[in-house]
């Protein structure tokens, strides 16, 4: 039973378009492992679909990045939960496109 929920969640889920991921105005930690099996490229279109999103492609790692990492993951994940505002970078890209729409 549960190995049929979990391919089907797998399979069918989550089913968020690009376009419903856009309305999330909330701070969104988007993170991944260098040798994921999902594609660095969705990783980062997921990314930049959301307006407040941040990217975290952990090196040396899979999809099981929170059992091959878990320090730096808790780490990362901390250090996001206690950001009380965005984050200002010195050389701005993405950041400063969104600041002047």
């Amino acid at each position: 039973m549960i190995v049929g929920k979990v391919v089907r969640t797998a399979s069918q889920e989550p089913a968020l378009t690009v376009a419903q991921l856009s309305t999330i105005e909330l701070p969104v930690l988007v993170m991944s492992g260098d040798d994921d099996g999902v594609a660095l490229s969705h990783t980062v279109e997921l990314y930049h679909a959301l307006p407040q999103g941040q990217l975290a492609v952990l090196p040396g790692t899979s999809h099981a990045v929170f059992m091959e990492k878990p320090g730096l993951v808790n780490e990362m994940i901390l250090a996001f939960l206690g950001e009380e505002a965005p984050p200002v970078t010195i050389l701005p890209i993405r950041r400063r496109q969104a600041a002047a729409s």
